[in-house]
């Protein structure tokens, strides 16, 4: 297999070969260098063309699809008094209609609360500790503090399922 694929290719490149020196009958080669660098760079630039205009169909098809037509949706409270809101009404009663503006609405990125300020700092600080850090006698004696809480904490919460059985 390999010897016919040697063989197959051989022939390939002597055909080809053969074209550059073979005449034609008004005395020129049938294949020329400047012949397939001309078809080369053709069919180059009509590939750039085409993705160019490509690239521009889908940016005008991403700005087309951002309209600033205002949207209907409908509101309604159920039964047990939770809201909904949806793109048809209400089949089981009433609803209220409201326009939905795209350009009206603002995203703003969550913030943490104050309560998990605290923690948040002190997982991160824990997280992002070094390799030089890792054996700080501050950093151990810290952890053991935080331990010893753990285990009391584990000792009355015990007590206090004993308590109550």
């Amino acid at each position: 297999m390999k010897y016919f694929s040697y063989l197959a290719i051989m022939v390939l490149l002597i055909s080809v070969a053969g074209l550059c020196y073979l005449q034609r009958p008004d005395g020129q080669a049938w294949l020329t260098s400047d012949e397939i660098t001309r078809q080369s760079s053709d069919t180059l630039a009509r590939a750039v063309k085409v993705i160019s205009e490509t690239s521009q169909k889908v940016v005008e098809s991403m700005t087309a699809d951002s309209s600033s037509e205002a949207i209907v949706i409908y509101k309604w409270q159920d039964k047990q008094g939770q809201w909904h809101y949806s793109d048809r009404p209400n089949p089981d009663g009433k609803s209220q209609q409201m326009l939905l503006d795209p350009n009206d609405i603002t995203v703003v990125a969550a913030e943490d609360t104050a309560i998990l300020k605290g923690s948040a700092k002190t997982t991160n600080m824990a997280l992002t500790g070094t390799a030089s850090r890792v054996y700080d006698p501050v950093v151990i004696k810290k952890l053991f503090e935080d331990a010893e809480q753990v285990k009391s904490a584990l000792e009355q919460r015990t007590k206090a399922l004993e308590a109550a059985q």
